[in-house]
């Protein structure tokens, strides 16, 4: 099924390329500035439409014939440079409607902004670099990069999170476009759309560093962020049957199931502030034994209370329950999947991640004492996974060391080779003194014999 989007990276480019220097800096204050340095791609349209496929709406993951493997915040902030950790992005839907909207044309009937009335207003900023100007270009970026729709339309509710422009940047952003793909992924599944949303730049590069085979060509392993660091995905790449990718025959050891920063990537901010345990959905047979969780813990059970009306007694009210995961907004990154928070996630039956409790019977003066802990329980694909996986962090670790004897290795050299040149200097200053002394001889035998 072939897909229609608003999508257009060559957009969002084109304006790049008319920005001042001072433009720019005030873009990178924002915490967009890696989104300047995107190379201009091309939608692999076919693979991309194979990939969506293989979504699954209920696992929220793509289904490989290995296993399961989604996309992670991780994933998003070394792909985009976008940060994942701080404050959520959440559109209130009954937010009131405010002045700065209503500069943009937006009504309370009909919330949005066009994009061609953003590039008109991007042509009358010129080369101002006031906080207008951020908001107006942060908008395109969202209606044409980050968050565009089906209907080409910017929410104009953004408004209210780039009211205070030196806030921007302590939003989680990255997270967001995680969220809005896929929601994305799930319509166009759930609805057999043809028109999608989404960033797809994010999903192609991140087939890119997931999937081995099929891929351009890597140009440089150090270039942050990873969408910079792939050749341009050319015309031809999508008509040379080298790089197109059967998703129906992909083996174990063409999925690499699990991101891992370099070192030089583990010196960045953003990436250096995201913990280690939001990461247990990376790969299939990673944790073979429940999770203890304790009290405070980012992820927790909860009731949500419901108002429901009694068919028989419709003037009283009766209060119900339901099960309900809240995600603290410190810690609410913790999950792999949708980053924006927007309202309590509701626990279906036969989830994927499931909270359970486990009984304890511990000895009190007065005897015996059941307890119960809660534990959240993750499905396991096996043995064989978690040995593949070990072998994995591994070899992850032997390249580590590899890395830092190669940098040994360097700074050896150059210390030898600065050895060198100083004995070469040596000898030369030797030479010289020998030349000097002979001829202090000469001139010595010269004076005696007068």
């Amino acid at each position: 099924m072939s897909f229609n989007t608003k999508f257009s990276l060559r957009s969002f480019l084109k304006q790049v390329t008319k920005l001042t220097d001072n433009q720019k800096e005030s873009i990178e204050r924002a915490g967009f500035g890696n989104l300047l340095r995107i190379p201009d791609h091309v939608l692999r349209r076919s693979q991309l439409d194979q990939l969506m496929e293989k979504w699954s709406c209920e696992k929220q993951a793509f289904i490989f014939p290995p296993g399961e493997i989604t996309i992670t915040l991780l994933d998003v902030a070394l792909i985009l440079g976008l940060r994942v950790t701080g404050q959520p992005v959440v559109l209130e839907l009954l937010a009131p409607l405010t002045s700065l909207e209503k500069e943009f044309g937006a009504s309370v009937v009909n919330r949005t902004i066009g994009i061609e009335l953003l590039k008109e207003r991007l042509e009358s900023v010129g080369d101002r670099d006031d906080e207008s100007f951020v908001r107006v270009f942060l908008l395109y970026c969202f209606g044409t990069l980050l968050f565009p729709s089906a209907n080409g339309k910017v929410d104009s509710r953004y408004l209210h999170l780039l009211q205070d422009v030196d806030n921007v940047s302590s939003f989680a952003w990255g997270a967001a476009v995680l969220e809005d793909l896929n929601n994305c992924l799930r319509q166009r599944k759930s609805k057999k759309t043809n028109n999608i949303g989404g960033c797809l730049i994010l999903l192609q590069i991140w087939c890119y560093e997931h999937i081995i085979t099929g891929r351009p060509k890597l140009l440089d392993y150090s270039t942050f962020p990873r969408v910079c660091r792939w050749e341009s995905s050319a015309r031809q790449y999508a008509k040379s049957s080298q790089f197109n990718i059967n998703f129906e025959e992909l083996e174990h050891t063409q999925i690499l199931w699990k991101l891992e920063p370099t070192s030089e990537e583990m010196e960045i901010d953003m990436i250096r502030e995201i913990p280690q345990e939001w990461h247990l959905r990376s790969g299939p047979g990673t944790i073979e034994q429940p999770i203890e969780v304790e009290n405070q813990s980012a992820i927790r059970m909860g009731t949500k209370p419901n108002e429901e009306v009694d068919e028989e007694e419709e003037d009283e009210r009766m209060s119900g329950e339901e099960s309900a995961i809240f995600v603290t907004s410190d810690e609410w990154h913790l999950r792999s999947g949708p980053g924006t928070i927007k309202q309590p996630i509701e626990v279906q039956s036969q989830s994927a991640i499931r909270m359970g409790t486990k009984h304890n019977e511990e000895v009190d003066e007065e005897g015996p004492v059941s307890r119960e802990e809660s534990i959240l329980f993750v499905l396991s694909d096996g043995e064989e996974s978690k040995e593949i996986e070990d072998l994995r962090k591994e070899i992850l670790e032997l390249k580590t060391i590899i890395e830092e004897k190669k940098e040994n290795e360097v700074k050896i050299q150059a210390e030898n080779e600065e050895l060198k040149k100083r004995v070469q200097d040596d000898e030369y200053m030797l030479m010289k003194m020998e030349k000097h002394i002979s001829e202090l001889g000469i001139l010595l035998s010269k004076l005696s014999m007068q």
